[in-house]
């Protein structure tokens, strides 16, 4: 028979994660056809597979006996975990049409469970919409089994129904259904939906941390950023956060929900604690945390290492350009040489102007002209690298005329 494909999405594995458990697991009636034991004996010392085979072996026998001699084979190789031979012989069985409508019923669940686990969607499709069409009261159990078929055949709208049928006939559901219904939702897209999803699985289960962060992306993902920030302060407090990740995570929300000084003191203790990998973006992001609280002071040590550990000279320039508005000039031109040793071609204009304003600072008037000449080759910055220059002249001029001015003033 023709299997149908697999893909290997995130919301696909997580359905079927979900459904191992249950797949593997025979339902109630089914689990009472099955030996106890492969080799179990019966009274007379003789394996039950060699009476079932001895059967078999026979003159003639009319279909219901053979029906029979098939679906007691499927359980037995079931039970000594051959699945394949099982289901081919639980086919054998109903194919003959000649079981009572109890039999013919358990075995055709049975086999929808069998099809399932070997990948043949399109017929436990056939089985389990057989198995729904005579059955007088399904149990939730029997729609988590269709959905489930369903999400692996990507008929996502049509496995909402039974996905949702399962949570809701009972108080209690399994949380792999829930996780089968959140998994449809995300598909479907339906974000509301997989937010109220994934809050009632934290509240199944909240020491289970990925529900907790996936709930946090979906609320941001609503825009409920309050919310999302609470959903991960909450994991945090306990202790669910262990990774970089998921740091990291909750740090960008503190700082997109304007509460940067709580970001840049996670990011803190995070790196001190060895969680955070102190690696530039983080030490970036809480620079910036710092720099948002109006923290300048603190931000400097973690922009120092961000421009140290970055590929690039942005952190170096940015660095450079906070310390000439404190006018700390020997440290300003300190980092905006360094930034000069990794800078793009497209940068050095930039870079050379900030150089010449530190030695203007510093009063050094013959390098700020270096670097303002220097400066002068980039188009994007001539015109302000030429009004430095014209400073310059004028600074010096002022300069030669103050000694002929304290000379005639004696």
């Amino acid at each position: 028979m023709r299997r149908s494909p697999r893909r290997t999405s995130v919301p696909r594995r997580l359905a079927v994660l979900a459904a191992v458990g249950a797949l593997l697991a025979p339902a109630p009636a089914f689990a009472k056809e099955k030996a106890k034991d492969d080799d179990e004996k019966t009274g007379t010392g003789v394996s039950k597979p060699a009476i079932v085979d001895k059967l078999a072996k026979r003159g003639r026998m009319d279909p219901p006996d053979r029906a029979q001699i098939h679906r007691f084979r499927g359980y037995i190789l079931l039970n000594k975990g051959k699945i394949e031979p099982a289901a081919a012989e639980l086919r054998k069985s109903l194919d003959q049409k000649a079981l009572d409508a109890a039999s013919a019923q358990l075995t055709t669940y049975s086999l929808a469970q069998l099809y399932t686990q070997l990948g043949q969607y399109d017929e436990a499709a056939s089985l389990i919409d057989a198995w729904f069409a005579a059955a007088e009261d399904p149990k939730a159990d029997a729609y988590y089994l269709k959905a489930m078929i369903l999400v692996q055949q990507e008929k996502f709208e049509q496995a909402l129904a039974p996905a949702r049928s399962a949570v809701d006939m009972t108080p209690q559901p399994r949380e792999s259904w829930v996780q089968l219904l959140a998994a449809v939702y995300i598909q479907l897209r339906d974000y509301p939906n997989v937010a109220a999803t994934l809050e009632r699985l934290v509240a199944m289960s909240p020491g289970k941390k990925q529900y907790w962060t996936q709930l946090a992306a979906v609320q941001h993902h609503l825009e409920r950023a309050d919310r999302a920030v609470a959903t991960l302060k909450l994991a945090g407090q306990a202790a669910l956060l262990e990774d970089d990740r998921e740091q990291r995570q909750l740090a960008r929300l503190l700082f997109l929900r304007e509460l940067p000084f709580e970001c840049a003191q996670l990011l803190e203790q995070g790196l001190a604690e060895g969680v955070v990998a102190p690696d530039a973006d983080a030490y970036r992001l809480m620079s910036s945390c710092y720099l948002a609280a109006r923290e300048s002071e603190k931000a400097m040590e973690p922009l120092a290492k961000a421009a140290e550990l970055s590929p690039d000279a942005d952190m170096y320039v940015l660095m450079g350009q906070l310390l000439l508005q404190k006018e700390r000039y020997a440290p300003a031109l300190d980092a905006l040489r360094k930034g000069l040793a990794k800078a793009k071609a497209e940068q050095r204009g930039s870079l050379h102007l900030l150089v010449g304003v530190a030695q203007l600072g510093s009063d050094r008037l013959e390098d700020a002209e270096r670097a303002f000449r220097a400066a002068q080759l980039d188009a994007k910055v001539r015109p302000a690298a030429e009004s430095y220059l014209k400073y310059l002249e004028a600074q010096r001029a002022l300069r030669s005329q103050q000694p002929i001015q304290t000379a005639s003033n004696r």
